[in-house]
């Protein structure tokens, strides 16, 4: 999935369907400018990283469990591809992507209407 390209005013929310909790957004603001917010579990349910409002991160971010997993890579260049694990707090994974191939399971829930990231983000 490359990050760029989406409409000015759009998101997607990747969220673990047994919860209803967002573990990732997505989204471009008005402006173009392309936002993220993650609340990430390690492959144990341990929370890695987590970021409730939405930011602009232009030199990119990677976030890595303690044990050194990659969580989630998103790209300076808005253009290049995002790789994630993304997990849920039980320790469950939800999907991956190497940037190339996408693997999606039983509980992911994905929603791109709707910009509120707090109305998904706790249970």
């Amino acid at each position: 999935m490359k990050f760029g390209g989406r409409q000015p005013g759009t998101s997607i929310t990747f969220m673990d369907a047994g919860s209803a909790e967002s573990i990732l957004q997505l989204a471009a603001d008005a402006d173009g400018l392309h936002l993220v917010a993650f609340r990430l579990y390690d492959s144990g349910g341990s929370l890695a990283a987590e970021r409730e409002g939405l930011e602009h991160y232009p030199d990119g971010v990677n976030i890595h469990s303690s044990g050194g997993e990659l969580l989630l890579a998103v790209p300076k260049n808005a253009g290049e591809n995002i790789q994630y694990r993304l997990y849920s707090r039980d320790g469950d994974l939800l999907t991956s992507s190497d940037g190339i191939r996408t693997m999606i399971y039983q509980r992911l829930r994905m929603e791109g209407v709707g910009r509120n990231w707090v109305a998904h983000s706790r249970s």
